[in-house]
């Protein structure tokens, strides 16, 4: 009896500190499941039933399989809302908040703007969009993009630029650049700050060590610059992308998808399907797959981060 004791007590002392760690994040993966894992779960459930908003709380609807996916992949605006998605409303505004935020974030860590005393400034007006809400944010620019009151049609015909005022957001050939415009506006400081602290985390050594060698400010922004930059350039890259394929906010608030469907996007599709035409079981499917859109994604970035990686 005293053997099995001590055998017992020199088991529960080796194992302690593997319980102890089990314990320490045991409620942070029970928050994982409790927010994520089942409302996924349930959304996956939704996808392969028919069901109405009004019905949810009766029931589950009838179950339809594959049903809704078959539909989704015969509709028209499934594609339409794809290229949207990927094209426009991702693709565009993440090469553009990159290209800028880089651009703004060198200017800011500038010697010009530091001898000037005006890198302290340009970071706070940085900042100004970061703090709006997306829903104040969109509603300040559909005032200034008005085609009769708006600030930017007053000042374009004051300068002589334009006779008529343009209608940004319902004229097709220039809706888009417009949506473009307002998520730039107030995603682009995410990048300048993240770009703005990679740049200053680089050795003053190797700006030293090439000018040494003579090499101007663009031999430094390609031999030096770009290449310390380019893991926090990926890294910032896939999470806006993922930030920015799930959002439905920017067109939604400023166009609902119009003119027509013009602009409709993934997101506007789940929320349009869902409480507009009250479709629970076929706005899930679009979910579904923007999900699955997203784990591709991931598991390229991943597995292309980790074979760079190994190979460095």
């Amino acid at each position: 009896m005293g053997k099995s004791n001590n055998l017992w007590g020199r088991l529960h002392r080796s194992h302690r500190p593997r319980f102890h760690a089990y314990g320490l994040i045991l409620p942070a993966v029970a928050l994982l499941v409790f927010f994520f894992f089942i409302p996924s779960l349930y959304n996956i459930e939704l996808s392969l039933h028919k069901i109405s908003l009004f019905e949810t709380a009766k029931g589950r609807g009838e179950f339809v399989g594959l049903e809704n996916f078959i539909k989704v992949t015969e509709d028209p605006a499934f594609y339409n809302a794809l290229k949207n998605t990927v094209l426009w409303l991702t693709g565009a505004t993440v090469v553009f908040r990159i290209l800028l935020g880089l651009g703004l974030a060198l200017l800011l860590n500038s010697k010009a703007l530091k001898r000037w005393h005006l890198a302290g400034m340009g970071r706070i007006l940085i900042f100004v969009p970061w703090g709006v809400p997306p829903v104040v944010a969109v509603t300040i620019w559909k005032w200034m993009l008005h085609s009769r009151y708006g600030v930017v049609n007053l000042t374009l015909q004051n300068l002589g630029l334009i006779r008529q005022p343009i209608f940004f957001l319902t004229d097709i050939s220039v809706v888009w650049l417009s949506i473009i415009l307002i998520v730039v506006w107030r995603e682009l400081p995410f990048a300048v700050v993240s770009f703005l602290a990679g740049l200053q985390s680089i050795p003053q050594e190797l700006y030293e060590v090439a000018r040494i060698d003579g090499a101007g400010w663009f031999h430094e922004l390609r031999y030096v610059t770009l290449p310390l930059l380019k893991p926090i350039i990926t890294i910032v890259g896939f999470m806006i992308t993922i930030w920015t394929f799930n959002n439905f906010v920017y067109v939604w608030l400023s166009t609902r998808g119009g003119p027509g469907d013009f602009t409709h996007v993934l997101g506007t599709n789940v929320y349009f399907e869902s409480f507009v035409n009250y479709k629970v079981g076929y706005g899930a499917t679009f979910g579904v797959i923007m999900t699955v859109i997203m784990m591709g994604f991931a598991l390229v970035y991943f597995s292309t981060l980790f074979k760079r990686n190994i190979t460095a």
